[in-house]
């Protein structure tokens, strides 16, 4: 079979991560693995060519390129057999829908990455495409709706291996910083503004010897610079750009802060899981299906710099939760058992 990913990109964000991850194991197993690319975003394009991941960009951004990037996917396809249509988030969704009406009537597996679908028309053309589709994917059993149907619970995932720690985190307060690492999108999802909030706060509770780096990018970036210039926080806040070696950003920080609005299941986490770095995070889409106060710290908007304080304050704790977390999820979101379930409902559809 030949399993054929569509996606709106090549972005930075967790759909691109778990279709990369999944490309590559694809390519492992000798299932032939293709990723379409519907805009020409490439952030992460070399991660797919370092892998010898077959790549096509459909170069859409009207309505105009959009019937041309149709033919294109056709020329694509067309000499396909037993192909299999995996599209990512509501853009690939219509794209695959769109493909499958004017042209073949190809299996499509539906993977929405979100537990929240903001706009109402969206809600509307998934309700409306079930029929079209023969499988749903999301990530906890929380995620059902009446626009989806009744969705196969799989995870995402990350290569465990990659970031295992080989040598114990330490934190010595009398010698270094403590170093907060927020990684995703400097985007209102990813509640990077927040950050002021919780410099000002840690600092008037008399924490100063912190740093946060930003990894990461993000239409918001600018005014996040100009909130940092702003409250004289240069020191304590550093916007590190798009990384592309996370495992060591990973090792060389101390905890993972992720104050989202919503979400749906954030790489981000998985990885630090992976890590063994705590975490502390906002109880939002499908985070508490799999993160809890006992393997991480789950707080309020309202509280979250007090998470953090009792982190810096009491690291051992912090490490015995992250260590319970690695051992809680490692059978959930290892990329190799993540990757077989995935190929199961593939082959539950292929022609």
């Amino acid at each position: 079979m030949t399993i054929v990913h569509i996606n709106i990109g090549l972005g930075g964000g967790g759909a691109e991560h778990i279709i990369l991850e999944l490309a590559k194991k694809g390519n492992q197993d000798g299932v032939k693995t293709i990723v379409v690319s519907i805009s020409n975003i490439n952030l992460i394009a070399h991660k797919f060519i370092e892998q010898n991941i077959e790549i096509h960009y459909l170069n859409v951004s009207s309505i105009l390129s959009f019937v041309a990037g149709l033919k294109k996917l056709h020329s694509i396809l067309n000499p396909l057999n037993n192909v299999v249509l995996h599209c990512h988030m509501v853009h690939g969704l219509i794209m695959g829908i769109c493909y499958r009406l004017r042209y073949k009537k190809l299996p499509i597996i539906f993977t929405l990455h979100n537990i929240l679908v903001e706009h109402l028309y969206r809600r509307y053309i998934l309700f409306f495409t079930k029929s079209l589709r023969e499988a749903d994917i999301n990530f906890s059993a929380s995620s059902n709706k009446w626009y989806l149907k009744p969705v196969h619970v799989i995870a995402n995932g990350v290569d465990f291996a990659k970031f295992r720690m080989v040598e114990e985190r330490f934190y010595n307060k009398d010698k270094e910083k403590f170093i907060f690492l927020f990684l995703g999108r400097i985007e209102e999802q990813k509640n990077p503004l927040f950050l002021i909030n919780i410099v000002s706060d840690l600092k008037n509770s008399g924490i100063n010897n912190f740093v946060i780096h930003i990894a990461g990018d993000g239409l918001m970036r600018k005014e996040l610079q100009h909130l940092i210039a702003k409250n004289g926080f240069e020191d304590f806040v550093k916007i590190l750009g798009f990384q592309n070696d996370i495992a060591k950003m990973m090792r060389n920080s101390h905890c993972l802060i992720l104050p989202s609005l919503w979400e749906g299941l954030p790489v981000s986490l998985i990885e630090a899981s992976a890590s063994e770095l705590p975490i502390v995070t906002t109880s939002v889409g499908s985070i508490p299906d799999y993160f809890n106060k006992t393997n991480c710290y789950i707080s309020e908007l309202s509280e979250f710099y007090k998470a953090m304080t009792e982190i810096i304050t009491n690291y051992n704790e912090a490490k015995i939760r992250a260590k319970k977390l690695y051992n809680d999820n490692k059978s959930v979101f290892d990329i190799d058992s993540v990757y077989q379930k995935h190929k199961k409902l593939y082959e539950k559809y292929v022609k």
